[in-house]
């Protein structure tokens, strides 16, 4: 069965989740300070991409 746009935005979720599990796994390995603050700008863009993606999966749950 094809998935409809709810669907592919879940998964788009679940992808930003492990992608965030994977950034914050980085921060715990990682030694210098200049890849430190570039993982963690990304982890911030992947958060903030979570709180958008989670309110569309929201909004298209009510809809």
């Amino acid at each position: 069965m094809q998935k409809n746009a709810r669907g592919y935005v879940q998964d788009s979720f679940s992808a930003l989740n492990n992608a965030k599990e994977s950034l914050q796994s980085a921060l715990q390995t990682v030694e210098k300070n200049q890849n430190r603050e570039q993982i963690e700008q990304s982890l911030q863009v992947v958060e903030n991409a979570l709180q958008q993606c989670s309110q569309t999966v929201n909004s298209l749950e009510q809809g």
